[in-house]
């Protein structure tokens, strides 16, 4: 998610996250998770004054935007077997890496689909998705790692 956030709004790490997404030139996988995510998180940002409503709302655009155009690309997910996947994933690893539901879900989710890597400079999500076999890509250090 917060790579997503960086992709439609102005953060710090925003132009690096944009670079690697045009470089990348690949669609990103986006679920129905990504986008209920979306709106709280942009309103969270107008509550501690991150942003407008104006500017929230046209983030909310923009992802509608990068729909229509395949820079995100929409994937069904089964979410009683990505829930089962979660708590398994859980069980096995959270003591290890510290994750916490969202990020096992996002990791559940990315295996449940047959991805072989995840894209996330979320150091808990990474730790729990190298640990579950997949190469970790991070935008901001261009790191690759399984």
């Amino acid at each position: 998610m917060g790579l997503l956030l960086k992709l439609c709004t102005n953060e710090k790490d925003s132009a690096p996250v944009r670079s690697f997404v045009v470089q990348r030139a690949e669609a990103l996988v986006f679920t129905v998770m990504h986008h209920t995510e979306c709106v709280p998180a942009l309103r969270l940002k107008c509550f501690r004054g991150e942003c407008h409503e104006e500017e929230a709302a046209g983030a909310l655009r923009d992802i509608e935007s990068d729909l229509a155009s395949g820079v995100l690309r929409v994937a069904a997910v089964a979410w009683d077997d990505a829930w089962v996947r979660c708590r398994i994933l859980s069980d096995a690893r959270a003591a290890a890496t510290g994750c916490r539901t969202l990020d096992a879900l996002h990791v559940a989710c990315a295996l449940q689909l047959g991805a072989e890597e995840l894209v996330t400079s979320d150091g808990r999500q990474a730790a729990l998705g190298r640990k579950a076999g997949l190469r970790v890509v991070d935008p901001l250090k261009r790191e690759q790692k399984r």
